[in-house]
């Protein structure tokens, strides 16, 4: 019995070692040394499965196909025939890509590795470099204009009236209209060269950042001035809409200060236009787009019914006048070219004046805590005696500043007489971002011949007419 259990033990060995010399036989002959994996997520076992039609693909570029020779298994395979027939269609479809996209490299000369991630496969070592017209280029960034084109760009070709004088709606970008109170309105063609707006200044203004000093730009925005910025706005809001500019260099008074040179300059300068807008440095032309023409229709205003219009103060404490009545502000004023207003004027500069028509006005001639000085003498003595010629402005559209926190926005004109260094300067990035600031400065600069005048030489000119 132990020798029959012995034979059969010897069997079983013999037959083991034959199974495994078998098989290890089985996948040297039917696989090649290196292999590709199939690029559509077949699974491993079934890239062993050797292919009883097509020889098997040669690893390199020098190899010829081998034969890989048909073996029978004695056992049938565990693969069902419906696999079997994927694998080769899939092996199918792999083998004509590989020819197709191997004639593809062959045209353009580049041992293109575009059949898949091999996991062994061998490159073919080529002399030939890749093409640089093969590699893929970053795309171009679009060329910014030169600087002789932003040195030429002019605000006339920057923004556009955006309306015409007797238009019946003004659409800020396309909302919340403003309309005209009247279907005939006075003014209805552009005036030109007879508008005028006016800065009058006795300060020097030619620190670094400032109005006269050789650059106003954003990447030193540190040094911007304010007030400077706010006269640049005036200028550009002049060339828009073709009207006249002045800034005039005014003397200083040696007993007062120096806003109470406002009417007896600006008279001077009314008698060459139809209308002109005085405006302070520290106030602004909110809507670029908006012309003065609209505005004047919008709020009623023209030489047959007033002299003179300029805005509300806030309502504070601190801006009531002896009477309890608001104050009017004269840093923004639309004066009228008619007699009334130069008479006006005319009491309004002699209001400060000892032994004068106002005897309480001499206190207004220095500013004192709140109380203004001009402004005061005007709305507290010169406004009484003429009802009828001054036509006082909401102080919503034409006085203030959103974040003043009073009933003041400036919806047209925006006044910011409270952190000129800080709001002030943010007011001015708002209409002139980016290199907007810099291209106008310098424009300014070369077009002073002009606009650019003073008192003593407008007080010279009246002298000899």
């Amino acid at each position: 019995m132990s020798a029959v259990r012995s034979s059969k033990v010897a069997l079983m060995a013999v037959a083991a070692f034959f199974t495994i010399f078998m098989g290890l036989a089985y996948f040297h002959l039917g696989t090649p040394a290196t292999f590709t994996s199939p690029a559509n997520n077949i699974p491993d076992s079934a890239s062993l499965v050797p292919d009883k039609k097509e020889p098997a693909v040669a690893t390199y570029a020098h190899d010829e196909p081998a034969i890989v020779p048909t073996v029978e298994p004695d056992v049938v395979p565990t693969t069902p025939i419906t696999e079997l027939e994927e694998v080769e269609e899939v092996k199918e479809a792999e083998e004509v890509k590989e020819a197709e996209e191997v004639k593809e490299a062959e045209e353009v000369d580049d041992a293109d590795d575009s059949l898949g991630t091999p996991t062994k496969q061998l490159q073919v070592p080529s002399s030939t470099p890749t093409p640089k017209s093969q590699e893929p280029k970053e795309p171009e960034a679009p060329a910014g204009p030169a600087t002789a084109n932003i040195a030429a760009f002019r605000p006339d070709q920057w923004i556009f009236p955006a309306v015409k004088p007797d238009d019946p709606q003004y659409f800020p970008y396309g909302h919340w209209p403003s309309e005209l109170p009247s279907d005939k309105p006075h003014w209805t063609k552009p005036l030109g060269k007879k508008l005028c707006i006016i800065d009058l200044e006795s300060r020097s203004f030619d620190k670094p950042g400032e109005l006269w000093s050789d650059s106003m730009t954003w990447n030193r925005s540190t040094e911007v001035h304010g007030p400077s910025g706010g006269t640049i706005n005036h200028w550009v809001y002049s060339k828009i809409h073709g009207y006249q500019y002045y800034y005039v260099k005014i003397n200083q008074y040696a007993d007062r200060r120096d806003s109470w040179k406002k009417p007896s300059v600006l008279s001077k300068i009314l008698k060459k236009h139809d209308v002109c807008v005085f405006i302070d440095s520290d106030a602004m032309f909110n809507r670029l787009d908006l012309p003065m023409e609209w505005l004047m229709n919008y709020w009623s205003i023209n030489p047959n019914n007033n002299s003179l219009a300029l805005p509300f103060d806030p309502n504070t404490e601190h801006n009531l006048d002896r009477f309890g009545k608001l104050f009017v502000n004269t840093g923004f004023m639309i004066m009228q070219n008619n007699p009334k207003l130069y008479e006006m004027f005319k009491e309004w500069d002699d209001c400060p004046n000892e032994g004068g028509k106002y005897p309480g006005c001499t206190e207004f001639r220095q500013r004192k805590g709140w109380q203004p000085t001009d402004q005061g003498g005007f709305g507290t003595f010169i406004r009484y005696d003429y009802p009828k010629d001054v036509l006082e402005l909401p102080c919503n559209e034409a006085n203030g500043f959103p974040e003043s926190g009073t009933d003041c926005n400036g919806k047209f004109i925006k006044h910011v007489w409270l952190g000129k260094e800080d709001r002030l300067v943010l007011a001015v990035g708002a209409v002139f971002p980016g290199v907007l600031l810099e291209t106008f400065h310098k424009q300014f600069l070369a077009d002073k011949d002009n606009f650019l005048t003073s008192e003593d030489k407008l007080m010279a000119e009246d002298s000899k007419s």
